[in-house]
């Protein structure tokens, strides 16, 4: 009995330390600031549904934030996501307009379900803007840097890759 106890112990314990390097190697993507042509825009809060992003899979995201200078205007104003990497885009942009006017210092919520992930490379960035597409700036950004866990992320001006 007491080989048993032995037994099942030792072998609950190698499945916990098996298991642990993989949970290390699947980190949380972390959004940081976007650069803009023209000077500095809102940094935006992005929530992923699976993070990181499967390839090749739909994505479901939630973003919010508060716009400082700029109205989120009605059918105007879009919710723009897009994956790229040093060369450029890696697929067309996601883009889904806003159904609500609110005002600049007011908070916004917007939900994109049913965003389709391109086929992902090992290491890519993941931009996501607010904006109104007739302007040169974002009103508001995001960016994360997936695949380079050593590299600190870049601050890209993605807007002008669309």
């Amino acid at each position: 009995m007491k080989n048993f106890i032995f037994a099942s112990i030792l072998l609950a314990f190698l499945l916990t330390v098996n298991a642990a390097p993989f949970q290390l190697n699947k980190r949380a993507i972390t959004f940081g600031p976007c650069a803009a042509s023209k000077g500095p825009v809102d940094l935006i809060d992005v929530k992923i549904g699976t993070d990181p992003p499967e390839s090749e899979k739909k994505e479901s995201f939630d973003v919010s934030g508060k716009l400082t200078k700029n109205d989120i205007i009605k059918d105007k104003t879009i919710l723009l996501i897009e994956y790229f990497d040093e060369a450029g885009p890696l697929a067309e942009p996601y883009i889904q307009n806003f159904t609500d006017s609110i005002k600049a210092g007011n908070p916004f919520n917007i939900s994109a379900s049913d965003v389709p992930i391109p086929k992902l490379p090992d290491s890519y960035f993941l931009g996501v803007a607010v904006g109104d597409p007739s302007e040169d700036t974002p009103f508001g950004c995001a960016v994360a840097n997936v695949g380079n866990s050593s590299e600190k992320s870049k601050i890209f001006d993605f807007y002008k890759l669309i």
